[in-house]
């Protein structure tokens, strides 16, 4: 788990500095704005055992990523990443081997700022 970590630290800030450099910024400027914040990290992993009604469960409600990215192993066998498409909530299938990545808030934010003061 550890090695697993550090891996995707490493990819997390690699992937700041390709959304940085293909919005035209300086590559470490996503780095620089985050400062400090970029030393955490948060991992979860989430088990939901099977359900005899799923029609009947409720998951987490409609939301946004607060952190700067998300980067997703997915379950293989359970769809449970969620998307917002034309107004309708669109399952994500796992893909074997994928990632999924997140922009989330703060990038957002810090991007849209920056595309109004550079």
């Amino acid at each position: 788990v550890s090695n697993y970590c550090q891996e995707i630290r490493e990819l997390g800030f690699r992937l700041e500095d390709l959304i940085s450099e293909s919005l035209g910024l300086e590559k470490s400027y996503i780095r620089k704005v985050l400062g400090d914040h970029q030393q955490g990290q948060h991992m979860a992993v989430n088990f939901y055992p099977p359900c005899p009604q799923p029609e009947l469960t409720y998951g987490l409600p409609s939301h946004t990523d607060p952190n700067a990215l998300t980067i997703l192993l997915q379950d293989q066998l359970v769809a449970g990443l969620q998307v917002l498409n034309d107004g309708r909530w669109v399952a994500v299938n796992p893909h074997p081997g994928a990632l999924v990545v997140n922009v989330g808030d703060q990038i957002q934010v810090r991007t849209y700022m920056s595309s109004k003061f550079v």
